[in-house]
């Protein structure tokens, strides 16, 4: 995502909030500006977040970053936390809005189910490698911990996207067991499986892991992933039918 997208987004963003599609109120110039700024500061937060050290980082270079006072962030955000969060939430929209390419209907044909299935998998490998910050502020904000420190409000949001998430892609899978292409099991359980899969598979790639095996390019390495996740998916209902 470049800084520019990432301004131009903020703004758009604070449009839908403040201007309905019916077109009630257009956003005065005072709340484009705020709208304007905080984009800044998440842009400064990202570049200095892409350094091994990115924890470390405090407001303070954030600011001096954005070329702004310290007090202004504090404007926008009341914590560091709260920066994390932001770039989270907002990277999780963006990767639901990306899945909107996926032509996915509940009355949708055998072969549907699994281009749907690999279609998800491929967008969210594409997504998190692209968006390395981004994507490892997802990472961070789903520990149980950090979650605990943010306010009522920002941790609704968190739980309002992950069941968007767990709504998307349990409708797909519930599909699939329906027509028997997945084992009849609960949907939560082939989620887990799904996420701890490319979790380790991101987390291999970030830590250049692949070196040390046989593939030595990123995209052969997501290839054989995403294979064997539905590869996976689809193991599970034979091992059911041979214990039948």
């Amino acid at each position: 995502m470049t800084l520019l997208n990432t301004t131009a987004q903020s703004i758009w963003n604070l449009r839908e909030i403040i201007m309905p599609k019916e077109g009630l109120v257009e956003p005065n110039r005072k709340q484009v500006e705020f709208a304007k700024r905080e984009s800044e500061i998440l842009k400064a937060a990202i570049s200095l977040f892409e350094g091994p050290r990115w924890e470390t980082i405090t407001v303070e270079q954030i600011s001096k970053k954005a070329e702004i006072g310290k007090g202004t962030v504090y404007k926008h955000f009341t914590c560091k936390e709260e920066i994390y969060a932001n770039i989270a939430t907002e990277f999780s929209k963006r990767i639901l809005d990306a899945y909107d390419v996926i032509d996915f209907e509940p009355q949708i044909e055998e072969q549907a189910v699994m281009d749907s299935i690999q279609q998800l998998i491929r967008i969210s490998f594409d997504l998190f490698l692209n968006n390395p910050v981004e994507a490892k502020m997802s990472f961070y904000c789903k520990r149980a911990d950090f979650r605990e420190r943010l306010t009522d409000d920002i941790r609704q949001q968190f739980e309002a996207l992950d069941a968007q998430f767990e709504a998307y892609i349990g409708a797909i899978l519930q599909r699939g067991i329906e027509m028997g292409l997945f084992p009849a099991m609960p949907v939560e359980h082939l989620m887990m499986g799904l996420e701890a899969t490319f979790d380790g598979a991101i987390g291999m790639i970030w830590n250049g892991d692949i070196n040390c095996q046989s593939v030595t390019d990123q995209e052969t390495y997501v290839n054989i992933i995403s294979e064997f996740m539905i590869a996976g998916l689809i193991g599970l209902k034979n091992k059911q039918k041979g214990a039948v």
